[in-house]
């Protein structure tokens, strides 16, 4: 199941580990959920993201981080993913959002 860990919180900034496959509709909504809820609407202004532990990814995982930085662009927020490997790195580049979504 994928979860996520907060590594670092200071003022507005934090700094996210996602954790676990992400696949799937209900994994990665449960996960999207979770995410604005907790991160999206408070003080935070700098979400980052990192998905080194993240060893899979398939498009319900892209979209999910695609929606991620778009809630958070409409709450005045930045969104960054950093660390991706492997075939989720892979994933994200022949999708077309690998920079979008490590320049926030």
């Amino acid at each position: 199941m994928a979860g996520f860990t907060v590594i670092d919180r200071q003022g507005d900034h934090i700094l996210l580990a996602l954790e676990g496959d992400l696949t799937g509709r209900v994994m990665t909504d449960r996960l999207k959920e979770a995410l604005e809820e907790h991160y999206v609407d408070d003080g935070v202004r700098v979400i980052r993201v990192d998905l080194s532990p993240v060893r899979f990814m398939d498009s319900y995982g892209v979209a999910t981080l695609v929606g991620l930085l778009r809630a958070s662009q409409d709450r005045g927020k930045r969104f960054v993913v950093e660390g991706a490997g492997g075939q989720v790195r892979e994933k994200l580049r022949v999708t077309g959002v690998l920079g979008i979504l490590e320049q926030g």
